[in-house]
């Protein structure tokens, strides 16, 4: 199943498969843009790092997500606030604006060719939510003297927009959209320039703690190192137990067009900005460099990515642009995310610190996901401030534990409840979702 990213990346990542005994400082178990950006951090401190991959580098959701370059956490302030106060709210929307420019710099240093564009609209479905969204511009403003979102009314959604289903809703001009398979290659090329050892297809079978040590086990050979990074996310799988109530992968699709003529892209998206809506289960959606209308909705929890995409994404595409109806679809492609109980990144350290785990990212990682391997080499290499702050983050478990996160259920019998209406009881405050 290629995807509209792997068809159109600006060069191939290719490195060999693992084989043998090595000893370095630091595995970093996982490709994406933790896991990448983690090594490149650590490379550029000369720290000797090596890097598996079980399968192609950014294969899973760092290749394949909206590409949306959002700042802050996946919950808003208004939900941070009520949760853990002012304060800790404000720190944690500091670090998500940081990983935001952090993205942009990375970009910018490594002459990264990943279409880069400003701009995310966040409509709403409802009118009912408008209220909500004008008090959360002006309380931005106000309280965090942030002057990059505004309000859209609903004629001036609809018109950025092209839809008469939205309403009202906020502009970011401060966020931003990309090509996240170039970003994530471009952050790959990197390290290994700086110095990284890459491995693909070399899956991680297991890891043993020992007092000094750390040996990961692979299926052609084991690595010694001082410390681990777990940066799998959504493929995680039961790697480390420790962690497995705490995260919950979920698989999410996009659909790309054919390329759309001038006349439509005008009536769509006449900005170029990319869109994120108010539904639970969002849908989020763009132009690609080529005009072609990048859309994502619907979500399962089974262990393999659907096999029939097409309906599952064009249903929502076509209530929001019933004049795309049976539109040519060139690709169809998902990607397996890893979310939390309340949508904030897990960080934590296992073993005395020999194992560091940064993951749960909700759907909110191209920003968030490589700035975190910017946190987990400083707690490495010296000032750990913000990864000790990221721990302190509240911590929940799913019910029912590592059952609950099997992949492999569809829906849990759960109080007769079906997963994504557990998910949804427990989501007390933020709509957005996924994206």
């Amino acid at each position: 199943m290629q995807s509209y990213y792997q068809a159109t990346r600006n060069f191939d990542i290719d490195q060999p498969v693992l084989n043998g005994e090595h000893d370095v400082d630091v595995c970093i178990i996982g490709g994406g843009y933790t896991g990448l950006s983690s090594a490149l951090y650590l490379a550029n401190e000369g720290v000797n790092v090596v890097l598996v991959e079980s399968n192609k580098i950014a294969s899973g959701a760092s290749g394949a997500n909206g590409g949306q370059v959002s700042g802050g956490m996946r919950r808003d302030q208004f939900y941070l606030e009520k949760a853990l106060g002012f304060q800790k709210a404000k720190a944690l929307w500091c670090i998500g604006e940081e990983a935001k420019y952090h993205a942009k710099d990375l970009i910018d240093k490594y002459k990264i060719q990943c279409d880069y564009k400003k701009g995310i609209a966040h409509p709403n479905h409802k009118q009912r939510y408008c209220e909500e969204s004008k008090r959360y511009v002006d309380h931005m403003i106000n309280k965090y003297d942030y002057k990059d979102m505004t309000y859209l009314s609903d004629s001036e959604m609809r018109e950025v927009t092209g839809s008469d289903t939205y309403y009202g809703g906020s502009f970011d001009e401060g966020e931003a959209h990309c090509h996240p398979l170039n970003y994530a290659l471009g952050i790959a090329k990197a390290a290994i320039a700086a110095g990284a050892k890459v491995y693909e297809n070399t899956s991680a079978i297991d890891y043993k703690v020992h007092d000094s040590y750390v040996k990961v086990q692979t299926q052609n050979g084991t690595i010694k190192a001082d410390r681990v990074i777990l940066a799998c996310n959504g493929y995680l799988d039961n790697l480390e137990k420790r962690l497995t109530s705490k995260i919950l992968p979920m698989n999410n699709y996009i659909v790309a067009t054919k390329p759309l003529d001038d006349e439509t892209v005008q009536k769509i998206n006449p900005r170029d900005i990319a869109f994120a809506d108010s539904r639970f289960v969002i849908n989020y959606f763009r132009l690609s460099a080529d005009k072609r209308l990048l859309f994502g909705g619907g979500e399962n929890y089974s262990k393999n990515l659907s096999k029939n995409i097409v309906p599952i994404v064009t249903k929502p595409l076509e209530k929001i642009y019933p004049f795309l109806k049976d539109i040519k679809i060139d690709f169809a492609w998902g990607g397996k995310l890893a979310i939390t109980m309340n949508r904030l990144p897990f960080f934590t350290t296992l073993y005395n610190d020999k194992v560091i785990s940064a993951q749960g990212y909700s759907g909110q990682g191209v920003a968030l996901a490589s700035y975190s391997g910017k946190i987990v080499s400083e707690k490495i290499t010296g000032n750990g401030e913000t990864f000790d702050i990221m721990t302190k983050v509240p911590r929940q478990s799913f019910p029912g534990g590592r059952f609950l996160r099997n992949p492999s259920m569809k829906t849990v019998s759960y109080t007769h409840l079906t997963l994504p209406t557990i998910l949804l009881c427990v989501d007390l405050g933020g709509r957005r979702i996924i994206k």
